[in-house]
């Protein structure tokens, strides 16, 4: 195990009433390819009082590297084997001083006021949830963004929550950690458990996040987590009608796709699909 940061050189922020500490966790592992994007996404953000802990799988690609050029203002990192993304999840979260903690993977990134409109928002309400929309990226250079808009009035059968746009407080998450059962869908079982625990959940009406396609959770091997977790939380009438509805979604939209391409070219596909940001 090797370990760095702020706390190492007993270096620890606080909260205040008006700017509460807010804890980011990110979680790697051979993340070089987008982990610098990830970081200063974090680092540049227009908000100041926040932490940023890194849980790292034992890489071997330039990550540690890519981390220790930040040493001095990620407040702490570490590199160890673990038993996966929710394992390390549960790391940070056990770590996080700050009275909110958000999640950002390493291969997606942040709009720049993300923590200060969180802020914003807990200031003047009240609830255990906040959580905005996302940015899904479908072209890098030049940006080129469709965005996804969230509910969570839809969990389980619409947009739910993108956990990549989610700030939870910190106390509460305590409670309810992720289940290291699951190992796509530990976010979404979450959302359930904070739902039938009693949680507030208020939505941010900004955007969040940018996040890019293709990681495991967009393939359909997730609709087997998720149905068991329907199941459990929503009964099988709802798991089956939530798992049909998902699956045709889920082809309609590739087929969709294809024909649009065909028929428009990929340029004038990404128009229609997308909004370009500078």
């Amino acid at each position: 195990m090797i370990s760095g940061g702020l706390w190492a050189r007993n270096i620890f922020k606080d909260s205040t009433p008006l700017t509460p500490l807010v804890s980011i966790v990110t979680v790697t592992f051979n993340a070089e390819q987008f982990l610098e994007q990830a970081l200063d996404s974090i680092l540049n953000q227009t908000y100041g009082n926040f932490e940023l802990i890194v849980i790292d799988g034992g890489s071997i690609d330039r990550t540690i590297d890519i981390i220790r050029q930040r040493d001095d203002v990620i407040d702490f990192w570490v590199s160890e084997k673990d038993l996966g993304i929710y394992d390390a999840m549960n790391k940070g979260l056990q770590l996080a001083r700050g009275r909110w903690i958000g999640f950002k993977n390493a291969d997606d990134w942040y709009v720049s006021n993300a923590i200060e409109n969180l802020v914003q928002a807990t200031l003047l309400n009240e609830a255990e949830v906040f959580y905005g929309n996302s940015y899904s990226v479908l072209n890098e250079s030049p940006l080129e963004v469709s965005p996804f808009f969230t509910d969570h009035n839809t969990l389980g059968i619409g947009p739910g929550i993108d956990h990549r746009s989610v700030f939870f407080l910190t106390e509460f998450h305590n409670k309810i950690p992720f289940d290291l059962s699951f190992k796509l869908a530990a976010d979404f079982d979450v959302f359930c458990r904070m739902r039938e625990y009693g949680a507030k959940f208020f939505h941010l009406d900004s955007f969040i996040s940018y996040k890019r396609f293709g990681g495991a959770s967009d393939g359909v091997i997730i609709l087997k987590e998720t149905f068991r977790i329907n199941l459990k939380y929503s009964g099988v009438f709802f798991a089956v009608y939530s798992a049909g509805k998902s699956l045709f979604s889920f082809y309609f939209l590739q087929i969709m796709n294809f024909t649009l391409k065909i028929f428009l070219g990929n340029k004038r596909f990404y128009a229609f699909k997308s909004r370009k940001l500078a």
